[in-house]
């Protein structure tokens, strides 16, 4: 099993107005996942969220990773598909564009966004997602495989055209999609497209793998290879001390589950987008169990990879029995001291990752 890092580049202070410091301590513990064999660097695009993220940018984020970085793997966690935010051309071109300059590391991911404070902003409504999300991920791939591009459907009119530049990586870069549902696991699985894994709990994480693989059986794959590959995204914080990763991990593990909680609730009054529905009760159900149990003991219960070591090797391999591929750790929360991530980032690559065994193993 892989690890990679997870960024939202979240901040404390809601209000700030200068961002330099968090774009460069991201960078900074990109560039010391790179040395330390992580797989992948991992970054969402969210926009105006105060303090949940400063990634409304992911794309430029990533090509100063490429600058900074040799080996680490530069991933869209994910690229926003509904048209008017991204168009599927402008996709193509800016992702072909780093795969380029990185010399062919791009892994790239595809969503729907996650709240109205978004989606209504750029006019996009809500269960127009779906269909968009779908297009643009059987369109993109076309645009890099082919000379001589054209789409004609009721939403979304290319004329021939030449896309360019084509990407370093042949046919094209590995291409996933969010999941935080079934449908949308056999939905990849079906299609030959990757998981990154949203939502994904530690104790559900087998049957996901499982539904996901047997989807794999029949894929028809919407690109130009089937990617078979399951990623599951949790909190995390490895310190030397379990009460010093609780005492600075447990106040963001509540205040991002917090956050997540007022993005969803406009959805929930009045009309709720369909396309989104198993999502809000599946949201608010794990939210009232959450509130039941205090943080630590979601964490001791593996619900989160914060702790010392020893309760970190544990998170992770209850991970790797359920046939995970690569835990996406997201280190870097609304106050986490860029001094601790740092420490978390050499303690999960030194001493955790070392002692997780393979599934086969086990």
């Amino acid at each position: 099993m892989d690890i990679s890092i997870f960024l939202e580049l979240a901040y404390g202070d809601p209000l700030r107005r200068d961002f330099s410091e968090v774009f460069e301590e991201g960078l900074q513990q990109v560039e010391l996942a790179d040395k330390l064999g992580y797989r992948n660097v991992w970054i969402t695009e969210h926009h105006f969220l105060p303090g949940f993220s400063a990634s409304s940018s992911p794309e430029i984020f990533l090509a100063a990773a490429a600058a900074r970085t040799e080996r680490i793997r530069l991933g869209h966690g994910i690229t926003l598909l509904p048209f008017t935010i991204n168009h599927p051309l402008r996709v193509a071109e800016r992702v072909a564009t780093l795969d380029s300059i990185s010399n062919g590391r791009v892994d790239w991911g595809g969503g729907r966004a996650i709240s109205s404070i978004e989606l209504d902003a750029f006019g996009v409504a809500p269960d127009d997602t779906k269909p968009q999300w779908e297009e643009a991920l059987a369109a993109i791939p076309r645009m890099w495989m082919e000379d001589e591009f054209e789409w004609d459907s009721p939403t979304l009119q290319i004329p021939k055209r030449n896309v360019l530049p084509k990407p370093v990586q042949d046919p094209h870069p590995p291409m996933f999609v969010a999941a935080t549902q079934p449908k949308s696991v056999e939905f990849a699985g079906q299609n030959g497209l990757g998981i990154l894994g949203f939502g994904v709990q530690q104790t559900d994480a087998g049957s996901f793998v499982e539904l996901y693989e047997k989807a794999l059986a029949d894929a028809q794959p919407i690109g130009g290879f089937v990617n078979k590959r399951f990623n599951v995204f949790t909190i995390a914080l490895c310190c030397e001390d379990q009460q010093e990763a609780l005492d600075v991990q447990v106040p963001n593990f509540q205040r991002y589950w917090d956050y997540v909680e007022e993005l969803y609730k406009p959805w929930t009054v009045g009309d709720k987008p369909q396309s989104y529905s198993w999502a809000l009760e599946h949201i608010f159900t794990t939210l009232d169990a959450m509130r039941g149990t205090s943080m630590e003991d979601l964490t001791a219960a593996g619900g989160a990879a914060i702790g010392d070591v020893d309760h970190c090797v544990q998170t992770l391999q209850v991970l790797a029995d359920a046939g995970v591929d690569e835990v996406m750790l997201h280190m870097g929360s609304f106050t986490t001291p860029h001094e601790k991530v740092m420490k978390s980032i050499e303690l999960f690559a030194s001493e955790v990752l070392p002692r997780v065994k393979d599934k086969a193993a086990v």
